[in-house]
């Protein structure tokens, strides 16, 4: 099968591999899309934090992770009736449901996940629990998106936000455009965006933000003063990866109020944080770490908003050097890569 192969850092090769086999409870799927996500960037560039802990795979080994396709395999082992034939979508790893976290709620953080083999590539297998069926009026297009959206309901939930309730989203990449969606469909009843690129703040308007801003050369705390009326946002979420952002994020945050930096930042960088304020301003600063037990509800709830306006390119496979330069520009909201 073609994949496109990592071998290191800006060492990309798409190239005739063997095709995954099918263990025996697991799903082989021929892939029809794969969303770009903001850390395949990272992993290429060999910059990505998780890269330098202990146990990541090294090279030459096949990334993707944001899939749909249609099942090709069926190992004898699973239970769940699946068949060939079937449209589906994908999460990159299932949890052993034996360890310690998985048996206190906590999948997310399994020290036995199994990870799929990696779907920019024209085939790909997954344990029988990552394998998601489509309604049938669902588009692969459309399931793409599902992985981030699990995210980005994992981040709403964290925030702790309450119908009729305030909320900032610093950053209108994918996962703050579908945080706002989650957050609006969620009774939200202000929503600021702040994001620098005008095409991105025009499509958080478009998708129910009530007030958008460009923190470069507006005035975020301005902004966020006149809309909380001085008092703050009760939720706060920063969708960027942007150190800057992350430290905004802290000042328009209310009394009370749930900050989530919900995004990947550099392993490195230091945030700084007055103890004092959290105290003064009785505040929860909370991180994200993937999508928990989302992906059932995603899924049901993809189907209502509209993750359409998000996708920005369709690029094959053979020319998947063009999907990390486009996402470089800043530009691209969800690239899909097509095998």
């Amino acid at each position: 099968m073609k994949a496109a192969v990592q071998y290191g850092p800006r060492d990309l090769r798409v190239e005739e591999v063997d095709e995954p086999v099918c263990g025996p409870d697991e799903v082989k799927v021929q892939i029809a899309y794969c969303g770009l996500c903001g850390t395949d960037p990272e992993i290429y560039e060999g910059t990505f934090g998780l890269m330098k802990t202990e146990g990541w795979p090294k090279g030459p080994k096949i990334e993707g992770h944001e899939a749909t396709g249609t099942i090709v395999e069926v190992g004898r082992e699973t239970r769940q009736g699946y068949q060939a034939g079937q449209r589906v979508a994908m999460n990159f790893r299932a949890s052993c449901g034996a360890c310690y976290y998985c048996r206190n709620k906590m999948e997310h953080f399994c020290e036995y996940a199994a990870m799929a083999s990696g779907a920019f590539a024209e085939y790909a297998v997954y344990k029988e629990g990552a394998i998601f069926p489509l309604p049938e009026d669902m588009s692969f297009e459309t399931a793409s998106l599902l992985e981030p959206l699990s995210v980005a309901l994992h981040i709403v939930d964290l925030s702790d936000l309450r119908s009729g309730g305030s909320v900032a989203i610093l950053g209108a990449g994918p996962i703050g455009l579908l945080a706002l969606q989650v957050a609006v469909t969620s009774g939200a009843a202000r929503v600021l965006v702040s994001e620098p690129v005008a095409e991105k703040r025009a499509l958080a308007e478009r998708l129910g933000a009530d007030a958008t801003v460009d923190p470069v050369s507006g005035d975020l705390a301005a902004a966020a003063a006149e809309m909380t009326q001085g008092r703050g946002f009760d939720a706060v979420i920063d969708a960027s990866g942007n150190m800057r952002a992350a430290a905004q994020a802290l000042a328009v945050a209310g009394r009370g109020a749930t900050i989530v930096l919900g995004a990947v930042y550099p392993a490195d960088a230091e945030l700084g944080v007055r103890p004092f304020d959290l105290y003064a301003r009785e505040l929860t600063l909370r991180g994200c770490w993937i999508s928990p037990y989302s992906f059932t509800r995603s899924l049901d709830l993809l189907a209502k908003l509209d993750v359409e306006p998000l996708i920005s390119e369709i690029i094959p496979l053979d020319e998947i050097q063009r999907a990390f330069e486009s996402h470089k520009q800043g530009r691209a909201i969800k690239i899909l890569i097509k095998p």
